[in-house]
């Protein structure tokens, strides 16, 4: 972190956090309300940092307001309650749509032909520093907050693993303990057997999009850790325990 922005960090720590800010976390953002007066506290720090240092950008008709962004950074910050990133440095931008919108994609086949098109999308993290989100599914997600699914949530951990390439070997978290298998290695056992599982035909209890590849699985197994961790702690208890060292955090139940 740079001299200007270590000052500019000094300078907000000194106001006050608005009320009025503070009254749309509690309405809004289950999870802020369950936080203790330690947690909310960090949170609203961070959260002024995000809203400061962060571009926020509407897209296709989106008038992005500032409780919109509000609850955009607070979402963002909560994976951050544990020091696991700070403010996801590499990030620059959110870009938000209305609803879904459509992207062009391309997919290379195991025959080496390409296929482009566009398709339907609700949100996407990319590692230029950008990520993008249909303000429906946030606004769904905030009014379903046990379901095990979030998006901000989602794209924020895709940040993350770009930023510590969590899904890549050689990757030993610092919270592993010696002689127990890091982060990545866990996960990629782990994903085989998610897969195994569902060949099977046996319930995985997460978003079967964790099937898609490895970042994926990363992805959907924080969104649900953070929604739902009795989850996690139940079916994956090895996930639990990685995901626990990585974030340096236990989920508000």
């Amino acid at each position: 972190m740079g001299l200007i922005q270590t000052w500019r960090r000094s300078r907000l720590d000194k106001r006050t956090f608005p009320a009025h800010w503070r009254k749309i976390l509690q309405q809004q953002v289950s999870y802020y309300s369950r936080l203790d007066y330690a947690g909310k506290n960090k949170l609203e720090k961070l959260v002024r940092y995000f809203m400061t240092e962060k571009s926020f950008e509407g897209c296709g008709g989106m008038l992005l307001d500032e409780p919109k962004q509000l609850v955009i950074s607070s979402l963002a910050c909560i994976p951050l309650l544990g020091d696991v990133s700070d403010l996801y440095p590499n990030l620059r931008a959110i870009l938000v749509y209305p609803d879904s919108y459509q992207a062009p994609y391309s997919d290379s086949g195991i025959d080496g032909v390409v296929t482009e098109g566009v398709e339907s999308r609700s949100g996407e993290s990319w590692d230029q520093g950008v990520i993008v989100f249909s303000w429906n599914e946030v606004e769904y997600d905030l009014n379903h907050p046990r379901d095990g699914a979030n998006i901000v949530f989602h794209e924020c951990a895709h940040q993350l693993d770009y930023e510590w390439g969590a899904t890549m070997e050689p990757f030993s978290w610092q919270g592993s303990k010696q002689g127990e298998d890091g982060l990545a290695v866990i996960l990629k056992k782990e994903y085989q057997i998610f897969l195994s599982r569902m060949e099977r035909g046996r319930p995985v209890y997460v978003d079967d999009y964790a099937a898609a590849n490895i970042h994926e699985f990363f992805a959907v197994m924080t969104e649900t850790w953070l929604e739902r961790p009795d989850i996690i702690k139940k079916y994956y208890p090895e996930v639990n325990r990685v995901l626990h060292s990585f974030y340096n955090m236990k989920p508000v139940a």
